[in-house]
């Protein structure tokens, strides 16, 4: 294909050369008509020499690899929106937690699929620096504002220095 390319490019520029050294109008006709024959030829050589096979499995290659898996994309929004919604309840336990004045360190929410085609919270586990009695009602919020059943909630005490 190249060399093909490179006589062609050949071609014409000695038939320009020839063309312009060259005044007499029949014999400009005559290069023109052996040149166009020449690049004609080459043309067809090209195409003469063409590998259809290899171009079919080439082609038909890059098309499996730009195949759209809609199913695959589908399933990347679903965990996409599931680790967003996870990370919002998640600052919720976190922002409510403070407004408590509880030292809350982590909250982890998972989630589940409902049928009716949404996720909802159903476990979480945070870790508090000490135990008090504020957590009671902290227990019975994450319960109350997100579903999270209370014995679903796991509770760990660590120091923040650990």
């Amino acid at each position: 294909m190249r060399e093909a390319l490179f006589s062609l490019i050949g071609i014409s520029l000695l038939q320009c050369v020839l063309l312009m050294i060259i005044q007499d109008e029949s014999t400009g006709k005559v290069i023109k008509l052996i040149g166009g024959a020449a690049m004609a030829a080459i043309l067809i050589s090209g195409v003469k020499d063409f590998d259809y096979q290899t171009y079919a499995s080439a082609l038909q290659q890059k098309q499996a690899e730009t195949y759209w898996d809609a199913e695959a994309v589908k399933n990347d929004v679903a965990l996409l929106n599931r680790r967003y919604i996870e990370s919002k309840c998640s600052a919720y336990i976190l922002e409510r937690a403070s407004q408590m004045q509880i030292e809350l360190l982590s909250a982890e929410v998972t989630l589940a699929w409902n049928t009716d085609g949404f996720w909802y919270p159903v476990h979480a586990e945070m870790t508090v620096t000490e135990e008090n009695t504020e957590l009671y009602m902290l227990k019975r919020l994450i319960e109350s504002e997100l579903g999270i059943p209370i014995a679903e909630q796991i509770w760990r005490a660590e120091n923040e220095s650990d």
